[in-house]
């Protein structure tokens, strides 16, 4: 089965959170956010909720869109892996990450309903990672800028990643009201 489409895109989760989402449902959704603390992954249908074990470095976030259910990857050591909805009426989607606000945003092959399935891998890693940089950085408070990114660039060795596989399955419905 072919990808018709792949995006990739890095966001720094603040607050431990990057949102997919349709364009047209941007309003965060506490609940779902909430959700995502037991889950890693939570939606409400235009949203996608990831939860991240840090805030400070990037995380890389793939999305690929197949041409109907996408193969098991066994290449892909994944840690976990959650089902997915996404339904994109527009067909513009944002990823956002709380800084920068917008990551990325990209045009799906056509608007409707997407399933799909959430992967990911590396958040425990950036997790332990993210700690080992704050203990240092304590230690090297009295030195030059110089010396703070030196200790940034030498603890940014794991990318957490999330992988989101999509495919198409139908229409979006049309929320207007008939007249």
């Amino acid at each position: 089965m072919p990808i018709l489409f792949e995006f990739r895109a890095e966001a720094r989760p603040d607050h431990g959170l990057i949102e997919v989402y349709d364009s047209d449902s941007y309003l965060t959704d506490s609940e779902a956010a909430r959700q995502t603390r037991d889950t890693v992954v939570a939606g409400t249908g235009t949203q996608i909720y990831l939860r991240s074990l840090q805030g400070i470095a990037p995380a890389e976030v793939l999305v690929r869109v197949w041409d109907g259910p996408a193969p098991a990857d066994s290449s892909w050591l994944a840690e976990g892996e959650r089902p997915a909805v996404l339904d994109s009426a527009t067909g513009e989607v944002v990823i956002r990450a709380f800084a920068p606000d917008i990551a990325g945003h990209f045009q799906l092959p056509r608007p409707g309903i997407y399933e799909g399935r959430v992967s990911w891998k590396g958040r425990h890693e950036a997790a332990a990672q993210e700690t080992s940089l704050h203990a240092e950085l304590r230690t090297t408070q009295q030195h030059s800028q110089a010396d703070t990114d030196a200790v940034w660039a030498a603890h940014q060795k794991v990318l957490e990643t999330y992988r989101i596989d999509l495919w198409w399955t139908a229409e979006s419905e049309d929320d207007d009201e008939d007249e």
